[in-house]
């Protein structure tokens, strides 16, 4: 199986060796942003060249954005038939909740799902010294046991693994924080700065990604990639109808 392989923290972070080395039994082509675009989220990097470099074979790094990343590989690097799936990560901290929708590992999957190609991304918990063990033998379960078979044109899965061993997995809809990290202000009291990432409670009671983390469940939360709704969409629909 062809799998094309990206993350947001650079080409040579342990997360995406972990993925490299578990994976090592399919057709893997790598390629990875050169420098760290944690929070890059859909964005591209329009204004600069995206200069390519080639760190062995099918493994490139790109100065570029994850979503970068992608559409370069699917549009020049990646040859012949298109990749039969692609896996983003794995980072080293869990993209729950609001965090999903500034993720750039999320990203690099939900620009793979917009030209219908299954897609995945997975992180892990926060943790001072990460392992990616536990995250390696999730994703070669979903991958070997085609998992990934069972995501629909447009849409992605978004997988989230507890930092220890857990209690088994859960299918999940994506949770809203409740609060927001404060901010740092600076000794020139002119400047702030993201304070220390903590997980925040959310809104909801249950069934969110960050329950199933708190319980130590994995999370597994299926995503479009159009962000649609139809909840409020009759009577939107019924306004315009009305306008003139």
């Amino acid at each position: 199986m062809k799998i094309l392989l990206v993350n947001d923290d650079g080409f040579d972070e342990p997360g995406l060796k972990a993925l490299e080395n578990v994976l090592s039994h399919h057709e893997t082509f790598t390629v990875a942003p050169f420098h760290h675009h944690s929070g890059a989220s859909m964005s591209l990097n329009l204004y600069s060249p995206l200069i390519l470099r080639k760190h062995g074979p099918e493994r490139y790094s790109v100065e570029g954005t994850p979503v970068d990343c992608v559409k370069l590989a699917l549009s020049e690097l990646v040859t012949g038939d298109p990749p039969d799936l692609v896996i983003s990560g794995i980072n080293p901290g869990a993209n729950v909740a609001n965090n999903t929708w500034y993720s750039g590992t999320v990203a690099a999957a939900t620009e793979a799902a917009f030209w219908r190609i299954p897609a995945i991304a997975i992180s892990q918990e926060h943790s001072s010294s990460p392992d990616f063990g536990l995250s390696s033998s999730v994703i070669r379960k979903v991958v070997d046991q085609g998992l990934y078979k069972m995501i629909e044109p447009g849409m992605l899965l978004n997988v989230n693994v507890p930092a220890k061993a857990h209690s088994g997995y859960r299918m999940t809809t994506i949770g809203s924080f409740a609060s927001e990290i404060p901010f740092t202000l600076e000794e020139n009291g002119e400047s702030y700065r993201y304070g220390p990432y903590e997980m925040q409670s959310v809104r909801e009671k249950s069934g969110t990604d960050v329950h199933a983390l708190l319980d130590g469940h994995i999370s597994l939360t299926l995503l479009s990639s159009t962000r649609s709704s139809q909840a409020s969409e009759s009577k939107l629909r019924l306004w315009c109808s009305q306008q003139f």
